[in-house]
């Protein structure tokens, strides 16, 4: 009898390891899938993500809580963060509030795959919010991006400098009360600068230098007069039928935290 019930004992202990492994490899494969970044936006991967993100932010202010009572020298540091998040937060509720055409959606960047550092970031606003795919997304200093996907409590942002594929974005300046017109095609990352190309028109170079480039409204996905840059410097094209404008950046991409949804733009 007893060799019986260690044989039983033996072979639930089997089963519990079993299953123990079976959730462990689920959960590994539904982590991978909310780090990879795809494309599929379908229930439960929205779902995942959704969740994710909750628990990212639950136990990101719950590691801060700990650490500040345990280290005097890291909660100097946090609260410096900090600091610099509520003046960011300042300059965003002013520029919600000097653009009273538009309508904003206030969120905070809770994602950034370090695969994807220059072309996707997450925010903590979804459908729940009123965010649909394709809306402007901008901080106190300019044009971010766009949304390309959205969840119920999350959103994914595509960069104005992302490399994922060819922006084209169309965008301008005026000069001497005449719009000049190109298309941002790439961003390079060595020298943090952007190329606004196909600019046909008669300027002086030395005038346009610091000259802020702005969308056009013509024919992307976002409204006309977000600000994108200001000329660094202007190249003839290969052919010298047009101008290759080099573009220094108004954002710093590398510090991304509060941002604002333009809702309904385009």
């Amino acid at each position: 009898m007893k060799v019986i019930n260690l044989k039983k004992k033996k072979k639930d202990k089997y089963k519990k390891i079993t299953i123990y492994i079976v959730i462990i490899i689920l959960v590994f494969f539904l982590f991978f899938l909310f780090l990879k970044d795809s494309s599929n936006n379908n229930f439960l991967f929205s779902s995942i993500k959704d969740i994710s993100a909750s628990i990212s932010k639950v136990t990101s202010f719950s590691f801060n809580k700990k650490e500040k009572i345990d280290d005097t020298v890291l909660v100097e540091e946090i609260n410096k963060d900090y600091i610099k998040e509520i003046e960011n937060l300042k300059k965003t509720l002013e520029l919600n509030s000097s653009n009273t055409v538009k309508e904003f959606i206030n969120a905070t960047v809770i994602k950034r795959s370090t695969n994807y550092w220059y072309n996707l970031i997450t925010i903590d606003k979804g459908k729940k919010d009123g965010i649909t795919n394709g809306l402007a997304v901008v901080n106190n200093n300019g044009l971010i991006g766009k949304v390309i996907k959205v969840n119920n409590y999350t959103s994914d942002i595509k960069l104005l400098i992302s490399k994922l594929d060819e922006n084209c974005i169309s965008a301008g300046f005026t000069y001497e009360g005449s719009q000049y017109y190109g298309l941002i095609s790439k961003y390079d990352l060595i020298s943090n600068e952007l190329i606004l190309k196909n600019v046909i028109g008669d300027f002086s170079k030395d005038k346009i230098i610091g000259v802020n480039i702005t969308t056009s409204g013509l024919s992307d996905s976002f409204s006309s007069g977000l600000i994108i840059g200001k000329v660094k410097d202007i190249k003839k094209d290969t052919f010298g039928i047009s101008y290759n404008l080099i573009i220094t950046p108004s954002v710093d991409f590398n510090n991304l935290n509060i941002v604002s949804v333009i809702k309904g733009d385009k």
